[in-house]
């Protein structure tokens, strides 16, 4: 069931001032864990499904994927990451993951 709050503006405006929207991956409480779950990424495509703002989409960049695609259902969330993105080896797609 595809379900989109982001694009509600009065609830995009306050995730919009949580400290994970300001201070990216390292000021979301589960980074540390996640990250050393992750696989080395060098060479590798990425998917991120959900990527939000793109701070996930960015860090495989700079821990050198070879490209990395972010999904997102709201268009609002997809602005972001554009609008903070300047790398041409990622790419944002505003699209529902059961879409895929």
């Amino acid at each position: 069931m595809k379900q989109n709050k982001y694009d509600d503006p009065t609830f995009f405006a306050s995730y919009s001032q949580m400290a994970r929207s300001i201070g990216g991956l390292d000021a979301a409480g589960e980074w540390p864990a996640f990250r050393q779950m992750l696989p080395p990424l060098r060479d590798k495509n990425v998917l991120d499904l959900g990527c939000g703002y793109g701070w996930h989409c960015r860090y495989a960049r700079s821990q050198q994927a070879r490209s990395v695609v972010g999904v997102d259902i709201s268009e609002k969330m997809i602005a972001r990451a554009r609008e903070s993105t300047s790398d041409p080896a990622i790419e944002y797609r505003q699209l529902a993951i059961e879409d895929i």
